[in-house]
């Protein structure tokens, strides 16, 4: 199986590498590392992913790796990688003071979804790019609703499955499948 942050850092990289999506988030002004960012679950209570969700910039992205999905999917199918994407939109009475005109966080997840990527290498959306040097499968189609976080705001959650290739070992390592 892959590492979840393997896995993160894949998605978060080729969400990244879309220029509409990370200007609508403040770049070139603010990096895009800091707008599309992940949740790494470390110990301590200042790492909790509630704490994230109600401290994101306005606007940004959060993705949090939420599960392992073990079983046999399609025999061949053993994992599948369940990543939840948290979209947080520009604050409307920023648009009055800055002359922006901003999209809902409803708009930018859809960005997200559909803009080409070139990371890893170019491709129509992140939808159609096996991601993980081949190792993961199509992303399974995603779903996306609006919800409240804990200070009561809204924003945009979203589920993305991706499905790995067999058993993926250590790098170059297929355990299903050994030479």
């Amino acid at each position: 199986m892959l590492q979840p942050t393997v896995v993160l850092d894949a998605i978060l990289e080729s969400l990244r590498s879309i220029p509409q999506l990370v200007a609508e988030l403040g770049g070139p002004a603010v990096p895009a590392t800091q707008t599309i960012y992940g949740h790494y679950y470390y110990s301590g209570e200042e790492n909790a992913l509630a704490k994230d969700l109600a401290t994101m910039r306005q606007p940004s992205i959060l993705l949090g790796y939420l599960a392992y999905l073990g079983g046999n999917f399609d025999g061949q199918t053993v994992w599948k990688h369940q990543i939840g994407c948290y979209v947080r939109s520009r604050n409307k009475a920023t648009d009055v003071v800055t002359n922006h005109s901003s999209l809902s966080a409803a708009d930018l997840w859809w960005m997200a979804m559909n803009y080409p990527i070139s990371v890893p290498e170019p491709a129509n959306n992140i939808r159609y790019i096996e991601l993980c040097d081949g190792n993961l499968q199509l992303m399974d189609l995603p779903t996306g609703m609006p919800r409240t976080d804990e200070m009561g705001q809204d924003l945009w959650s979203s589920m993305m499955v991706f499905a790995e290739k067999g058993d993926v070992g250590p790098p170059g390592v297929d355990l299903l499948c050994p030479d």
